[in-house]
């Protein structure tokens, strides 16, 4: 699989659709060597308007164009997508699935003859090319599909490979994380109003605190409790502040919110 030749196809143009391809368009390949069909024809005609891709009228016409094949669809839609794809797969063309939850040996079941499959779990991060995207490979994959799978996503942030027994537990901390952290953003800024500020200061306070706080954590590789120890001085306001996070239970809030999202996955996984 040559990479400077190789012809994608998207099954989905959805809001991580949508994402994926713009950020493949921008940084891996050129429009003209990417496919997009989607059930909303008003959504792949603006996509295709704005960044040039081909569009495809339905999958029985993408998969014949096509070398790798990015099912961007919610769980729901796999059993409805994957017979069509099956039932018009000729070559074994590189599939990858984003659906929160689907295995991969759920996908596999759809096929008689198993084509390479890659789960990937990315999160919304990806707009803005910050996402942290994890791939689990199925039963035929082999370290070139893992290779063009990885450049695909690392157009949108950064990426690991992972066993796939923890994608449900990758899906409740990062995938849905991004929504954790908005609300703390929230919650940061809102009490920052309630102690005097504006609003407008407090929620840019609040965002590039907790960008700035991250940035440190990435570049540095820190354990986070050495950034935490950096900032708090016996006595001051930081240890103030963290003894009443800790008092009102954050930890365990998080750690039951992160339960509940990984029950959640397990169960969007059985959708067949």
């Amino acid at each position: 699989m040559v990479e400077e030749n190789i012809r994608i196809g998207f099954i989905g143009v959805g809001k991580m659709g949508e994402i994926i391809v713009r950020s493949v368009v921008d940084n891996l390949i050129p429009a003209q060597q990417i496919w997009i069909t989607d059930l909303d024809q008003e959504l792949v005609r603006h996509l295709s308007d704005e960044t040039g891709v081909n569009i495809a009228s339905s999958i029985d016409k993408l998969i014949p164009k096509i070398d790798v094949i990015v099912c961007a669809v919610p769980p729901v839609a796999i059993p409805y997508i994957l017979p069509q794809v099956a039932s018009v797969l000729t070559s074994p063309q590189l599939i990858i699935s984003i659906a929160a939850g689907v295995t991969t040996e759920s996908l596999e079941s759809y096929f008689d003859t198993l084509p390479p499959i890659v789960r990937v779990m990315p999160n919304i991060a990806a707009s803005v090319q910050a996402a942290i995207s994890v791939l689990t490979p199925g039963t035929e994959v082999e370290d070139s599909h893992l290779t063009i799978t990885k450049k695909i996503f690392d157009t949108c942030g950064t990426t690991l490979v992972m066993d796939e027994r923890h994608l449900n537990a990758v899906t409740a901390v990062s995938g849905s994380g991004p929504a954790y952290v908005a609300l703390f953003v929230e919650a940061l800024a809102d009490a920052g109003v309630n102690v005097g500020l504006s609003r407008q200061d407090a929620q840019i306070l609040a965002t590039h605190t907790v960008l700035g706080a991250a940035k440190m954590l990435a570049e540095t590789e820190e354990h986070p409790a050495t950034l935490k120890n950096r900032v708090t001085t016996p006595g001051g306001t930081t240890a103030a502040g963290l003894h009443e996070l800790e008092r009102g239970g954050i930890r365990s809030t998080l750690a039951e919110a992160i339960i509940a999202a990984t029950v959640r996955a397990e169960q969007l996984g059985t959708t067949k």
